[in-house]
């Protein structure tokens, strides 16, 4: 016989309880970080729309300079007269212009990108979903055969599963809200 006390059964349901909720814990985790990594086309849109932005917010603010150097050339003409009014004019058009010219070209750079990246994240998703099918595909043909014909413990399993994902995204998407 040994030296040590046998551990009371209220200890070992004590110990199996926080393994439980340690394990349910790190299954949460997983989950989410597989749901947002699977959300592919979120994360593409969520990236053509910071790139849309960034793309507004520079020609907003080159028309926004344009129009400010306008203004001051503007001010200096008129303090000149004449002649420097009608240079100062001059000027004003050519640099709105150019900056309306370049924030065409950013515009167009940035739907171009977006166009690129909504397509590779179509293609992503695409393979993605293909390389799951398949995967599935073979995870079928490994289980075993009274599995295969009475699924329906294994179904139950997954559709807990999907469900959990599910309110796993929802919750975090409630809280990004």
């Amino acid at each position: 016989m040994s030296n040590t006390e046998p551990q009371h059964p209220a200890d070992n349901v004590e110990e199996l309880r926080e393994q439980i909720d340690h394990t349910r814990e790190e299954l949460a985790q997983t989950v989410e970080a597989l749901a947002a990594k699977a959300d592919v086309k979120a994360r593409a849109k969520e990236r053509a729309t910071q790139v849309t932005a960034q793309a507004k917010d520079k020609a907003a603010a080159a028309t926004t300079q344009a129009r400010d150097r306008a203004a001051v050339v503007t001010t200096q003409a008129k303090e000149r007269a004449g002649l420097v009014t009608a240079q100062a004019k001059d000027k004003a058009a050519v640099v709105t212009t150019q900056a309306r010219d370049r924030a065409a070209v950013v515009t167009t750079q940035a739907r171009d990108r977006a166009a690129v990246v909504t397509s590779q994240a179509k293609q992503t998703a695409a393979h993605s979903t293909q390389v799951v099918r398949e995967r599935s595909r073979v995870a079928g043909e490994k289980l075993p055969t009274t599995v295969r014909e009475k699924p329906t413990v294994p179904l139950a399993a997954a559709g807990v599963a999907v469900l959990l994902a599910a309110l796993l995204g929802w919750l975090a998407r409630r809280r990004n809200t």
